[in-house]
Protein backbone atom coordinates (compact mmCIF):
# COMPACT_ATOMS: atom_id res chain seq x y z
CA UNK A 1 0.00 0.00 0.00
CA UNK A 2 2.35 2.59 1.04
CA UNK A 3 4.40 1.77 -2.10
CA UNK A 4 1.39 2.37 -4.38
CA UNK A 5 0.79 5.59 -2.55
CA UNK A 6 4.87 6.25 -2.94
CA UNK A 7 4.79 6.14 -6.81
CA UNK A 8 1.34 7.91 -7.25
CA UNK A 9 2.92 10.81 -4.91
CA UNK A 10 6.18 10.24 -8.01
CA UNK A 11 3.02 10.70 -10.92
CA UNK A 12 1.88 13.74 -9.52
CA UNK A 13 5.13 15.39 -8.28
CA UNK A 14 5.22 18.63 -11.04
CA UNK A 15 1.21 19.21 -9.81
CA UNK A 16 2.11 19.59 -6.17
CA UNK A 17 5.61 21.35 -6.35
CA UNK A 18 3.19 23.94 -8.56
CA UNK A 19 0.72 24.09 -5.96
CA UNK A 20 3.45 24.71 -3.02
CA UNK A 21 5.02 27.31 -5.22
CA UNK A 22 1.71 29.31 -5.88
CA UNK A 23 1.23 28.94 -1.87
CA UNK A 24 4.68 30.00 -0.93
CA UNK A 25 4.54 32.93 -3.49
CA UNK A 26 0.99 33.84 -2.01
CA UNK A 27 2.44 33.23 1.46
CA UNK A 28 5.54 36.41 0.66
CA UNK A 29 3.23 38.54 -0.74
CA UNK A 30 0.95 38.79 2.29
CA UNK A 31 4.25 39.12 4.48
CA UNK A 32 5.14 41.99 2.33
CA UNK A 33 1.48 43.59 1.55
CA UNK A 34 0.07 42.96 5.10
CA UNK A 35 2.54 43.76 8.18
CA UNK A 36 1.99 43.81 11.49
CA UNK A 37 -0.01 40.11 11.53
CA UNK A 38 1.63 37.04 13.73
CA UNK A 39 3.34 34.40 11.92
CA UNK A 40 0.02 31.50 12.17
CA UNK A 41 -2.14 35.00 10.60
CA UNK A 42 0.50 34.54 7.08
CA UNK A 43 -0.59 31.01 7.12
CA UNK A 44 -4.33 31.16 7.86
CA UNK A 45 -3.90 34.04 4.80
CA UNK A 46 -2.47 31.93 2.57
CA UNK A 47 -4.86 28.81 3.00
CA UNK A 48 -7.48 31.32 2.47
CA UNK A 49 -8.94 29.98 6.30
CA UNK A 50 -9.34 33.93 6.86
CA UNK A 51 -9.20 37.17 5.34
CA UNK A 52 -7.33 40.11 6.23
CA UNK A 53 -9.70 42.82 7.15
CA UNK A 54 -9.14 45.29 4.67
CA UNK A 55 -8.90 43.14 1.73
CA UNK A 56 -7.45 44.24 -1.70
CA UNK A 57 -7.49 43.13 -5.23
CA UNK A 58 -4.45 40.39 -4.75
CA UNK A 59 -6.26 38.68 -1.46
CA UNK A 60 -9.34 38.43 -3.73
CA UNK A 61 -7.95 36.80 -6.74
CA UNK A 62 -5.56 34.85 -4.38
CA UNK A 63 -8.71 33.72 -2.50
CA UNK A 64 -10.91 32.99 -5.98
CA UNK A 65 -7.28 30.94 -7.73
CA UNK A 66 -6.31 28.72 -4.78
CA UNK A 67 -9.26 26.93 -3.67
CA UNK A 68 -9.14 25.78 -7.64
CA UNK A 69 -5.91 24.70 -7.57
CA UNK A 70 -6.44 22.79 -4.47
CA UNK A 71 -9.05 21.07 -5.12
CA UNK A 72 -8.00 20.31 -8.55
CA UNK A 73 -4.55 18.92 -7.40
CA UNK A 74 -5.45 17.06 -4.35
CA UNK A 75 -9.54 15.90 -5.11
CA UNK A 76 -7.52 14.52 -8.66
CA UNK A 77 -4.65 12.99 -6.37
CA UNK A 78 -7.26 11.10 -4.32
CA UNK A 79 -9.76 10.25 -7.20
CA UNK A 80 -7.09 8.93 -8.90
CA UNK A 81 -5.37 6.89 -6.40
CA UNK A 82 -9.13 5.74 -5.36
CA UNK A 83 -10.12 4.60 -9.35
CA UNK A 84 -6.69 2.65 -9.63
CA UNK A 85 -7.53 0.44 -6.78
CA UNK A 86 -10.45 -0.55 -9.44
CA UNK A 87 -7.90 -0.22 -12.52
CA UNK A 88 -5.15 -2.78 -11.63
CA UNK A 89 -4.18 -2.72 -14.96
CA UNK A 90 -2.89 0.69 -14.77
CA UNK A 91 -1.41 0.24 -11.11
CA UNK A 92 0.56 -2.73 -12.91
CA UNK A 93 1.72 -0.17 -15.61
CA UNK A 94 3.04 2.32 -13.01
CA UNK A 95 4.65 0.00 -10.75
CA UNK A 96 6.59 -0.94 -13.98
CA UNK A 97 7.53 2.50 -14.92
CA UNK A 98 9.25 2.92 -11.25
CA UNK A 99 11.44 -0.04 -11.80
CA UNK A 100 15.27 0.50 -11.55
CA UNK A 101 17.89 -2.30 -12.39
CA UNK A 102 15.50 -4.69 -13.03
CA UNK A 103 14.98 -7.57 -15.31
CA UNK A 104 12.39 -6.91 -18.79
CA UNK A 105 10.73 -9.95 -19.71
CA UNK A 106 8.66 -9.02 -23.14
CA UNK A 107 6.35 -11.77 -24.22
CA UNK A 108 5.23 -14.00 -21.39
CA UNK A 109 4.99 -17.43 -22.69
CA UNK A 110 6.19 -20.68 -20.21
CA UNK A 111 9.79 -19.78 -20.63
CA UNK A 112 9.26 -16.72 -19.10
CA UNK A 113 6.78 -18.29 -16.41
CA UNK A 114 9.53 -19.40 -15.23
CA UNK A 115 12.13 -16.49 -15.35
CA UNK A 116 8.99 -14.64 -13.24
CA UNK A 117 8.70 -17.71 -10.53
CA UNK A 118 12.76 -17.37 -10.13
CA UNK A 119 13.09 -13.86 -10.06
CA UNK A 120 9.86 -13.66 -7.37
CA UNK A 121 11.16 -16.84 -5.48
CA UNK A 122 15.20 -14.55 -5.55
CA UNK A 123 13.14 -11.11 -4.78
CA UNK A 124 14.72 -9.78 -8.05
CA UNK A 125 13.03 -6.91 -9.43
CA UNK A 126 11.37 -7.04 -12.74
CA UNK A 127 8.70 -5.99 -15.45
CA UNK A 128 6.89 -7.49 -17.88
CA UNK A 129 5.50 -6.52 -21.50
CA UNK A 130 2.93 -8.18 -22.86
CA UNK A 131 0.34 -7.11 -25.73
CA UNK A 132 -2.45 -10.51 -24.41
CA UNK A 133 -3.87 -9.03 -21.39
CA UNK A 134 -5.47 -12.68 -20.85
CA UNK A 135 -2.39 -13.88 -20.35
CA UNK A 136 -0.93 -11.79 -17.58
CA UNK A 137 -4.19 -11.23 -15.87
CA UNK A 138 -3.42 -13.47 -12.80
CA UNK A 139 0.14 -11.39 -12.82
CA UNK A 140 -1.78 -7.96 -12.44
CA UNK A 141 -4.14 -8.90 -10.39
CA UNK A 142 -1.33 -9.99 -7.73
CA UNK A 143 0.37 -6.79 -8.37
CA UNK A 144 2.59 -7.12 -10.16
CA UNK A 145 4.56 -4.71 -12.76
CA UNK A 146 2.96 -5.74 -16.33
CA UNK A 147 2.59 -3.25 -19.12
CA UNK A 148 0.10 -4.46 -21.61
CA UNK A 149 0.79 -3.12 -24.65
CA UNK A 150 2.53 -4.05 -28.13
CA UNK A 151 6.03 -4.20 -27.59
CA UNK A 152 7.44 -2.07 -30.65
CA UNK A 153 5.69 0.67 -29.52
CA UNK A 154 8.22 3.02 -27.50
CA UNK A 155 5.72 4.32 -25.40
CA UNK A 156 5.00 0.71 -23.98
CA UNK A 157 9.03 0.40 -23.84
CA UNK A 158 9.54 3.57 -21.62
CA UNK A 159 7.04 2.04 -19.05
CA UNK A 160 8.84 -0.82 -19.19
CA UNK A 161 11.65 1.36 -17.65
CA UNK A 162 14.15 -0.13 -20.41
CA UNK A 163 16.58 2.78 -20.31
CA UNK A 164 17.29 1.83 -16.62
CA UNK A 165 16.96 -1.78 -17.15
CA UNK A 166 19.52 -4.72 -16.42
CA UNK A 167 19.02 -7.01 -18.42
CA UNK A 168 16.16 -7.75 -21.17
CA UNK A 169 14.94 -10.96 -21.98
CA UNK A 170 12.70 -10.82 -25.50
CA UNK A 171 10.68 -14.56 -25.70
CA UNK A 172 8.51 -13.41 -28.58
CA UNK A 173 7.77 -15.69 -31.13
CA UNK A 174 7.45 -13.28 -33.90
CA UNK A 175 11.15 -12.63 -35.52
CA UNK A 176 9.61 -9.50 -36.91
CA UNK A 177 8.61 -7.78 -33.77
CA UNK A 178 11.61 -9.30 -32.01
CA UNK A 179 14.44 -7.76 -34.16
CA UNK A 180 11.97 -4.47 -33.81
CA UNK A 181 11.85 -4.67 -29.99
CA UNK A 182 15.92 -5.14 -29.98
CA UNK A 183 16.54 -2.26 -31.93
CA UNK A 184 14.40 0.30 -30.17
CA UNK A 185 15.87 -1.14 -26.93
CA UNK A 186 19.60 -0.48 -27.93
CA UNK A 187 18.66 2.73 -29.11
CA UNK A 188 17.80 3.81 -25.10
CA UNK A 189 19.98 1.29 -23.15
CA UNK A 190 23.38 0.83 -25.16
CA UNK A 191 24.38 -1.03 -22.12
CA UNK A 192 22.23 -3.73 -21.09
CA UNK A 193 22.38 -7.70 -22.48
CA UNK A 194 19.29 -8.58 -24.41
CA UNK A 195 18.52 -12.17 -24.83
CA UNK A 196 16.90 -12.30 -27.68
CA UNK A 197 14.83 -16.28 -28.50
CA UNK A 198 15.68 -16.50 -32.29
CA UNK A 199 15.32 -19.45 -34.49
CA UNK A 200 17.04 -19.18 -37.80
CA UNK A 201 20.59 -18.54 -38.04
CA UNK A 202 20.38 -15.85 -40.58
CA UNK A 203 18.34 -13.95 -37.79
CA UNK A 204 20.80 -14.95 -34.79
CA UNK A 205 24.00 -13.68 -36.82
CA UNK A 206 22.06 -10.45 -37.60
CA UNK A 207 20.90 -9.91 -33.77
CA UNK A 208 24.60 -10.54 -32.45
CA UNK A 209 26.38 -7.68 -34.58
CA UNK A 210 26.70 -4.47 -33.69
CA UNK A 211 24.84 -2.30 -33.06
CA UNK A 212 22.23 -5.04 -31.29
CA UNK A 213 24.61 -6.75 -29.93
CA UNK A 214 22.33 -9.31 -28.80
CA UNK A 215 22.14 -12.71 -27.24
CA UNK A 216 20.46 -14.72 -29.70
CA UNK A 217 19.63 -18.19 -28.32
CA UNK A 218 17.04 -21.19 -29.61
CA UNK A 219 15.25 -23.12 -27.39
CA UNK A 220 14.36 -25.91 -29.97
CA UNK A 221 18.00 -25.99 -30.66
CA UNK A 222 18.85 -26.84 -26.83
CA UNK A 223 15.55 -29.11 -26.75
CA UNK A 224 16.95 -31.69 -29.91
CA UNK A 225 20.26 -32.42 -27.91
CA UNK A 226 18.31 -34.69 -26.11
CA UNK A 227 15.71 -35.46 -28.74
CA UNK A 228 18.63 -37.06 -30.57
CA UNK A 229 18.96 -39.53 -28.43
CA UNK A 230 15.34 -41.51 -28.58
CA UNK A 231 15.33 -40.52 -32.14
CA UNK A 232 19.04 -42.20 -33.08
CA UNK A 233 19.29 -45.95 -34.63
CA UNK A 234 15.34 -46.35 -34.76
CA UNK A 235 13.60 -48.21 -37.62
CA UNK A 236 9.86 -47.68 -38.64
CA UNK A 237 7.78 -44.45 -39.59
CA UNK A 238 7.05 -41.83 -37.37
CA UNK A 239 4.17 -39.05 -36.46
CA UNK A 240 5.17 -35.35 -35.16
CA UNK A 241 1.93 -33.37 -34.60
CA UNK A 242 2.57 -29.79 -33.63
CA UNK A 243 2.86 -26.21 -35.35
CA UNK A 244 6.07 -24.46 -34.01
CA UNK A 245 9.73 -24.79 -34.70
CA UNK A 246 11.09 -27.62 -32.01
CA UNK A 247 8.04 -29.80 -34.01
CA UNK A 248 9.79 -28.88 -37.41
CA UNK A 249 13.12 -29.43 -36.34
CA UNK A 250 11.82 -32.60 -35.05
CA UNK A 251 10.65 -34.10 -37.64
CA UNK A 252 13.36 -32.65 -40.74
CA UNK A 253 16.13 -34.19 -38.42
CA UNK A 254 14.28 -38.20 -38.73
CA UNK A 255 13.51 -37.37 -42.02
CA UNK A 256 17.18 -37.39 -42.49
CA UNK A 257 17.75 -40.67 -41.06
CA UNK A 258 17.83 -43.54 -44.01
CA UNK A 259 14.68 -46.08 -44.50
CA UNK A 260 12.20 -43.68 -42.50
CA UNK A 261 9.17 -41.86 -43.33
CA UNK A 262 8.12 -38.93 -40.94
CA UNK A 263 4.35 -37.39 -40.95
CA UNK A 264 3.96 -33.75 -39.54
CA UNK A 265 0.74 -32.62 -38.53
CA UNK A 266 0.77 -29.44 -38.71
CA UNK A 267 -2.32 -27.22 -39.43
CA UNK A 268 -1.23 -24.08 -39.08
CA UNK A 269 1.58 -24.06 -41.49
CA UNK A 270 1.72 -25.29 -44.97
CA UNK A 271 5.95 -25.41 -45.35
CA UNK A 272 8.81 -25.45 -42.67
CA UNK A 273 11.96 -23.84 -42.19
CA UNK A 274 13.95 -26.74 -43.48
CA UNK A 275 14.96 -28.23 -46.93
CA UNK A 276 12.06 -30.71 -47.66
CA UNK A 277 12.88 -34.04 -48.88
CA UNK A 278 10.97 -37.10 -49.94
CA UNK A 279 10.60 -38.82 -46.85
CA UNK A 280 9.46 -35.61 -44.99
CA UNK A 281 5.38 -35.51 -45.76
CA UNK A 282 3.47 -32.32 -43.75
CA UNK A 283 0.05 -32.46 -43.57
CA UNK A 284 -1.80 -29.31 -43.12
CA UNK A 285 -4.63 -30.53 -40.80
CA UNK A 286 -5.34 -30.57 -37.26
CA UNK A 287 -5.05 -34.19 -35.49
CA UNK A 288 -6.52 -34.85 -32.47
CA UNK A 289 -8.17 -38.69 -32.93
CA UNK A 290 -6.72 -41.66 -34.61
CA UNK A 291 -9.46 -41.19 -37.33
CA UNK A 292 -7.17 -38.06 -37.90
CA UNK A 293 -3.86 -40.02 -38.63
CA UNK A 294 -5.80 -43.05 -39.77
CA UNK A 295 -6.72 -40.93 -42.84
CA UNK A 296 -2.55 -40.20 -43.81
CA UNK A 297 -1.06 -43.04 -42.46
CA UNK A 298 -0.95 -46.85 -41.30
CA UNK A 299 -0.30 -46.64 -37.75
CA UNK A 300 0.63 -50.25 -38.06
CA UNK A 301 3.90 -49.40 -39.35
CA UNK A 302 4.74 -46.15 -37.42
CA UNK A 303 7.37 -46.99 -34.08
CA UNK A 304 7.53 -43.69 -32.65
CA UNK A 305 5.11 -40.74 -32.24
CA UNK A 306 5.99 -37.01 -30.68
CA UNK A 307 2.66 -34.70 -29.18
CA UNK A 308 4.06 -31.42 -29.62
CA UNK A 309 1.71 -28.97 -28.75
CA UNK A 310 2.65 -26.23 -26.61
CA UNK A 311 -0.68 -24.33 -25.05
CA UNK A 312 -2.17 -25.57 -22.03
CA UNK A 313 -5.52 -25.48 -23.04
CA UNK A 314 -4.35 -28.46 -25.62
CA UNK A 315 -2.95 -30.97 -22.68
CA UNK A 316 -6.51 -32.56 -22.72
CA UNK A 317 -6.11 -32.99 -26.55
CA UNK A 318 -2.21 -34.75 -26.46
CA UNK A 319 -3.43 -36.85 -23.36
CA UNK A 320 -6.89 -38.59 -24.97
CA UNK A 321 -4.39 -39.37 -27.79
CA UNK A 322 -1.82 -40.58 -25.88
CA UNK A 323 -4.47 -42.84 -24.31
CA UNK A 324 -5.61 -44.38 -27.55
CA UNK A 325 -2.44 -44.98 -29.40
CA UNK A 326 -1.44 -47.08 -26.22
CA UNK A 327 -4.25 -48.76 -26.18
CA UNK A 328 -4.47 -49.41 -29.98
CA UNK A 329 -1.01 -49.48 -30.89
CA UNK A 330 1.33 -50.61 -28.39
CA UNK A 331 4.29 -50.94 -30.06
CA UNK A 332 4.56 -46.89 -30.98
CA UNK A 333 6.65 -45.03 -28.54
CA UNK A 334 5.00 -42.03 -27.32
CA UNK A 335 6.65 -38.67 -26.48
CA UNK A 336 4.71 -35.81 -24.82
CA UNK A 337 5.77 -32.06 -24.08
CA UNK A 338 4.46 -30.81 -20.69
CA UNK A 339 5.02 -27.62 -19.25
CA UNK A 340 3.67 -28.36 -15.63
CA UNK A 341 5.82 -31.28 -13.85
CA UNK A 342 2.87 -32.63 -11.95
CA UNK A 343 0.78 -34.02 -14.86
CA UNK A 344 3.86 -35.86 -15.90
CA UNK A 345 2.76 -39.13 -14.06
CA UNK A 346 -0.93 -38.64 -15.92
CA UNK A 347 1.01 -39.37 -19.04
CA UNK A 348 3.49 -41.65 -17.99
CA UNK A 349 0.57 -43.69 -16.94
CA UNK A 350 0.18 -44.74 -20.63
CA UNK A 351 3.89 -45.80 -21.02
CA UNK A 352 4.48 -41.99 -22.77
CA UNK A 353 7.85 -40.20 -22.07
CA UNK A 354 7.79 -36.83 -20.99
CA UNK A 355 9.94 -33.74 -22.06
CA UNK A 356 9.42 -29.91 -21.30
CA UNK A 357 11.30 -27.76 -23.35
CA UNK A 358 10.76 -24.89 -21.26
CA UNK A 359 12.30 -26.32 -18.17
CA UNK A 360 15.31 -27.76 -20.16
CA UNK A 361 15.30 -24.01 -21.77
CA UNK A 362 15.45 -22.10 -18.68
CA UNK A 363 18.60 -24.20 -17.15
CA UNK A 364 20.13 -23.70 -20.27
CA UNK A 365 19.63 -20.09 -20.18
CA UNK A 366 21.05 -19.36 -17.29
CA UNK A 367 24.40 -20.94 -18.60
CA UNK A 368 24.31 -18.06 -20.83
CA UNK A 369 23.69 -15.30 -18.74
CA UNK A 370 25.87 -12.79 -17.04
CA UNK A 371 27.00 -13.68 -12.81
CA UNK A 372 25.08 -10.75 -12.07
CA UNK A 373 22.05 -11.50 -14.18
CA UNK A 374 18.63 -12.31 -12.40
CA UNK A 375 18.39 -16.00 -13.16
CA UNK A 376 21.76 -16.39 -13.06
CA UNK A 377 22.58 -19.99 -10.76
CA UNK A 378 22.50 -19.15 -7.33
CA UNK A 379 25.34 -20.80 -4.84
CA UNK A 380 23.06 -23.06 -2.90
CA UNK A 381 21.61 -24.11 -6.17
Amino acid sequence: MFIEIELKLKQYKVQFIFLFLFWFAGFSVFLFIEPNHSFWEYVLFSLTIRRPANAGDFTNFYSLVWPILLEVIVFGFIMGEMLERYNPVVTSRILAKHKRNHTVIIGYHHLSERIVEFCTANKEPYCIIEDNEELVEDLINKGSPVVVGDPTEATNLSFGSIKRAKEVFIGIDDARIAIICTEKIRKVNKECPIYVRAFEDHLQEYLKEPPLNAIPFSTSKWAMDGIREWIKGKKGSALVIGRDSLTHRIAYNISLQPDRKVFLFDDEHDGIEFKVNDQLHIINEFACFLSDLRAHVKLEEVTQVFICWKQDSEFDESLYLTSKLNLRYPHIEIFVRIFDEELIDLVENYNAKTFSTSSNAFKMLQKQVSSYSAIAPKLDD
